[in-house]
């Protein structure tokens, strides 16, 4: 149990990072997670691990294609 809680703990630190990053590079303008989010992203990662990446892979080809 407590490995689920750390790894999503982990994800929810990551996926804060990878946003602040995208922000400053003007890739890509978010708002920042609320604490009820982030409390879900910890207890659901493996659901926001997908739609995370999923996002992130069709943000970056769509860029790269606008160039």
């Amino acid at each position: 149990m407590i490995e689920y809680l750390l790894i999503g703990i982990l994800f929810a630190f990551f996926v804060e990072w990878i946003v602040d990053y995208l922000q400053k590079t003007g890739i890509y303008y978010q708002r920042h997670l609320t604490n009820l989010e982030r409390i879900l992203c910890v207890l659901i990662w493996p659901i926001g691990l997908i739609v995370f990446l999923r996002g992130f892979i069709v943000t970056i080809f769509k860029n790269n294609n606008d160039e």
